[in-house]
């Protein structure tokens, strides 16, 4: 159900403003073509209409259509078979007011759907045959023609595999399928898979892909059985099996000392706090280090040390400025590039070292401003140093998200496997939690954009939809325009001109001294097309004199290739020292993204002196070179 609030200027009298709280409620979140919008208007005693807009269009679709107030769900549209899809507004105008954008819904335009994926039975012992009966149907009111209908385990087809792992097998349930409209087809295959497990239980999920036969890159839908549970030849071991669990077994749960004492004993003081909150510093530029003195009245003198990573001391130098008791600030002078340790310590009237306290530091290379480009929602935390370093230093940072992680774990939050109004749901739950977890590092939600592309679905957005007439229409969202209520462009084409100057307006609004993008090698189409997307767009701003070629370039570190062939860029490490409270919050950040790990995460903490304490990102130098040499993918 969608609902929006709105304050009416119901009237004007005597120099008095009336207002009336009015709420319109479409009956659903999104809807196929074909199917019929209804709307209830209530908190006006006024007659109503209703106007449909396309986000981002004033004109509107549908006009003048009477709406009851006060009463139930009244019909509102008959969505014609083809309409466009993307995010529809409503305007409702009642009492001489109208209400822009009182309610607004998404349309979508499934064409085949997996009914059902049945095993029988949920337990299964090692080695038995798996006789899944599987239910496909046309959804559309057209004659669908050459279905290709896949079995397989669970697997995305837009990832491709590690070059360590085995080949995903597939069992071709139906070659050549003829569905007519709004027909379903049962299928029993037989011995369709054998289920296999270790010496422990296992749990297993498996996938229904519906394809055309001739294009196999065009998917129809996706879809994930519920899971099943494989134990070993007389094995009855428990298992805790949902995802969602902590510890995968009880016997697991930790009861090492990290979990109760994060910080090691030398960083830690009843007598000295250190602020935390700036640890990460500009190369060539002093360092400020501030502390607060608590509870040592005995106290007669502070001392500060600096230290280098393998604990050297560089610096020493006493605290002064009155009272040992209360706030102090010491200053460390410029340092190259690196990690580094400042000591303090309290001494009494012999010099005596009563207390000590320790904090990391770090001294980096610092660009100007950043723009993040990540394919994913929690792929900016391949970042969380230069994150916190650009909030700690007040450098402008912002982020654009290219698609909003629709697929990546969608069947496992809902249990069962996701139609597109569950997927749209899915991807707005995984904004949510990019923008908690970058405000945890200190980014403002206004520094955060999303463009709303489909998850997996950039590879045949650049390689096949170039031209914004002839977009992509997605597997899960069903959508071949971003449907979500918080795109930062309403209704963007799912194609690639329009994605690359999307890129440019971001470019071309926040002015970058770098820009940190995905590998272009990467085997997960999203990760790899982020990259080509990003880098298209420099160097058409490049060509027309409005980015310098100094644009700095950063990209991750490949975490697994893909099969295609490799970029042509030439290369440089580039390393970013990070201090211990900066890769403390980094972790934390992580915890936010509980549609990708559930509170695993948290069940994982990693303990202060084992967090990494650098972040490797690499340099392409030679970005603006190369034009066109992805255009054959």
């Amino acid at each position: 159900m969608n609902i929006s609030r709105f304050t009416l200027m119901a009237a004007l009298f005597g120099g008095r403003l009336l207002f009336s709280q009015v709420t319109a409620v479409v009956d659903n979140t999104s809807y196929n073509a074909g199917s019929e919008v209804r709307l209830r208007v209530a908190g006006t005693a006024s007659a109503a209409t209703a106007i449909i807009r396309y986000a981002g269009e004033d004109k509107a679709v549908v006009g003048g259509v009477r709406v009851e107030t006060g009463g139930g769900y009244g019909a509102l549209w008959s969505i014609p078979a083809d309409a466009r899809t993307g995010r529809y507004v409503v305007d409702i105008s009642t009492g001489g007011s109208v209400l822009r954008g009182a309610t607004s819904f998404a349309v979508y335009r499934q064409l085949a759907k997996t009914v059902s994926i049945d095993f029988g039975r949920t337990f299964f012992t090692s080695g038995d045959s798996l006789d899944p009966r599987i239910v496909v149907k046309n959804l559309s009111g057209r004659r669908l023609e050459n279905l290709r209908v896949e079995f397989g385990p669970y697997y995305y087809p837009w990832i491709a595999q590690a070059a360590d792992e085995p080949k995903v097998w597939t069992s071709v349930i139906a070659e050549s399928l003829t569905l007519e409209p709004h027909a379903e087809k049962e299928f029993r295959a037989a011995k369709a898979a054998v289920v296999q497990a270790g010496d422990e239980p296992a749990t297993a999920w498996y996938s229904v892909v519906i394809r055309d036969s001739r294009e196999r890159d065009r998917i129809y839908d996706l879809a994930f059985s519920s899971a099943v549970f494989i134990r070993p030849p007389n094995t009855y071991a428990p298992k805790r099996y949902p995802f969602l669990y902590l510890y995968p077994r009880v016997s697991e749960v930790s009861k090492s000392e990290a979990y109760r004492d994060f910080y090691p004993p030398e960083f830690v003081s009843d007598k000295i706090r250190f602020e935390t909150s700036h640890t990460v510093f500009r190369t060539g530029e002093p360092a400020a280090v501030s502390f607060t003195v608590s509870g040592s009245p005995g106290a007669k003198g502070i001392v500060g040390r600096l230290l280098d990573a393998d604990g050297k001391e560089l610096e020493r130098s006493p605290i002064t400025g009155g009272a040992v008791e209360g706030s102090h600030r010491a200053t460390v002078r410029p340092r190259p590039a690196g990690r580094y340790i400042y000591e303090v310590a309290l001494t009494g009237p012999d010099e005596a070292v009563l207390a000590t306290d320790r904090i990391e530091i770090a001294f980096n290379d610092l660009p100007k401003s950043i723009l993040v480009f990540a394919a994913h929602e929690d792929d900016d935390t391949s970042h969380p140093a230069r994150i916190r370093a650009a909030i700690e230093n007040g450098i402008p940072i912002h982020f654009v998200f290219f698609t909003s992680g629709d697929a990546g774990g969608c069947e496992r939050f809902y249990g069962q496997s996701c139609d597109a109004a569950r997927a749209m749901d899915f991807g707005e739950t995984r904004e949510e939690e990019t923008r908690a977890s970058l405000a945890h590092e200190g980014v403002p939600k206004e520094n955060v954009f999303f463009l709303g592309l489909p998850d997996g679905g950039s590879e045949q957005i650049w390689k096949n939809h170039v031209k914004a007439n002839d977009p992509y229409l997605s597997v899960l969202l069903a959508s071949d325009h971003s449907p979500y209520r918080d795109a930062a462009i309403p209704n963007l084409p799912y194609a690639r001109d329009p994605v690359v100057a999307a890129a440019k307006q971001f470019i071309q609004r926040f002015h970058p001294d770098m820009i940190i993008t995905g590998h272009p090698d990467e085997r997960h189409v999203d990760h790899r097309t982020n990259n080509w997307f990003v880098v298209e767009a420099m160097q058409e701003l490049l060509h027309d004199g409005k980015i310098p070629a100094t644009t700095q370039l950063l990209v991750d570190v490949s975490y697994g290739p893909g099969p295609q062939k490799r970029a042509p860029f030439r290369y440089e490490k580039n390393t970013f020292f990070v201090p211990g409270e900066v890769a403390r919050l980094g972790q934390e950040a992580l915890w936010y993204y509980e549609t990708q790990d559930g509170n695993h995460q948290q069940a994982e903490i990693v303990p202060f002196a084992k967090l990494p304490r650098e972040e490797i990102h690499y340099r392409i130098l030679d970005w603006q070179e190369h034009q066109g040499w992805n255009y054959q993918f």
